[in-house]
């Protein structure tokens, strides 16, 4: 799976009709992570009046996204945050607006406006980057097969190869992104005496 998500984010604030709005945002790549994400910026703001948020997450396979208003009127707030992530097509993010209420009713529209604005000001602030999922395998081979996948992996932009043992044999880690996973891994098996499936993670691109 190929995404959009934050790789560096800096708080941000804004002041609308003496109301201040602070932005936060961060990659999270599960529903926990996000859960946690969002309680520490609302303990770090535990005086605020509202703390509203949106995330959305998945695999590829299975997406969840979920928001909150947090005491705003209902669709004012946590929707329109979650907008800004739909609006960027971004995955595997968190973003939480605080709100300071300054004495000023904004009304429905203008409270919509004030937290879709804020969650957009803290996109265009941070730093995106697009990752991409891999999938990591052991494999033993012998060190004559160990020259072809070396080869293999000097033709191949996506193959990484993490760790390395000399012995009777070759043994060694591979990374490899999805993109180019069903081409390249027939290569490796038939250069293989055994390969083992250890899990996925994911890479910049």
């Amino acid at each position: 799976m190929k995404y959009l998500s934050i790789k560096d984010s800096k708080e941000i604030s804004i002041n609308i009709e003496r109301s201040i709005f602070i932005g936060n945002a961060q990659k999270v790549n599960t529903i926990e992570e996000a859960q946690n994400y969002i309680k520490y910026i609302t303990q770090k703001y535990n005086n605020a009046t509202h703390n509203c948020w949106a995330y959305k997450v998945g695999d590829g396979n299975q997406e969840f996204f979920h928001y909150s208003d947090n005491g705003e009127p209902s669709g004012t707030a946590g929707k329109p945050i979650y907008g800004i992530i739909e609006k960027y097509n971004l995955f595997n993010v968190a973003i939480v607006v605080t709100r300071y209420f300054g004495g000023v009713k904004l009304g429905i529209r203008g409270l919509i406006d004030a937290y879709s604005s804020c969650a957009e000001e803290v996109v265009k602030n941070s730093r995106l980057t697009k990752f991409e999922t891999t999938f990591i395998f052991e494999v033993r081979c012998s060190y004559s097969n160990y020259s072809q996948i070396l080869r293999l992996i000097s033709q191949e932009s996506g193959i990484y190869l993490s760790f390395q043992e000399f012995l009777e044999d070759v043994f060694f880690r591979i990374e490899i992104i999805e993109s180019i996973k069903e081409r390249v891994l027939p290569i490796i098996e038939n250069n293989s005496q055994e390969i083992t499936f250890i899990g996925t993670s994911e890479r910049e691109l």
